[in-house]
């Protein structure tokens, strides 16, 4: 797939394993530092499929890698595999996968003081950038449909139900100009 947006058919759909091999292509001629896994809509795969590509990147490319969790609440699924397992400024400490882990939910932080914004992610995960091949953004997917990428990461990779009828993140990302390396269908 080229770095342009174009339409992709779900017969067009990358695996995993492509992805992987896209990302590690990307991360060697393109400099990619970074990867955000996006989604419309709530609970169509995100956390499993960023948690399976910094898993991938790790074992078989031997990455050093990032996953930031967005959600300021925390993600349901991940907060399952973590509640046992203490944060040092968000930076979760002594658990059991292959790849670091950042909570912004465990930052202290006053979200009510509207500080998840861009540019505080921004300036948040660039100071991770030296110190990992790559980092991988589980993105927030907001209850209204405005400014889902909230952090300005060197490519995106889309999480799409083929059932769904809206095109609001596609559109987001051509109005902004920002990459896309490929678009996941997940029959949910």
């Amino acid at each position: 797939m080229n770095e342009t947006n174009s339409t992709i058919s779900a017969w067009e759909t990358p695996t995993i394993a492509g992805i992987l091999q896209q990302i590690h292509y990307q991360h060697i001629t393109k400099k990619l530092k970074s990867l955000s896994i996006a989604s419309e809509e709530r609970s169509e795969g995100k956390t499993t499929v960023a948690f399976t590509i910094a898993r991938g990147l790790t074992e078989v490319f031997k990455f050093k890698v990032l996953f930031v969790d967005l959600n300021p609440a925390g993600d349901s699924l991940l907060s399952k595999y973590l509640k046992d397992y203490h944060s040092d400024k968000g930076m979760v400490k002594d658990h059991v996968f292959p790849f670091s882990i950042l909570r912004i939910r465990d930052l202290e932080v006053d979200w009510s003081k509207n500080n998840f914004d861009g540019p505080f992610l921004n300036r948040l995960i660039t100071q991770y950038t030296s110190e990992y091949d790559i980092i991988i953004v589980d993105n927030y997917t907001p209850s209204q449909k405005e400014n889902i990428l909230k952090v300005n990461t060197d490519s995106n990779l889309l999480i799409k139900s083929p059932k769904s009828k809206t095109n609001f993140l596609e559109a987001e990302i051509q109005r902004d100009r920002k990459k896309i390396i490929g678009i996941v269908f997940n029959e949910i």
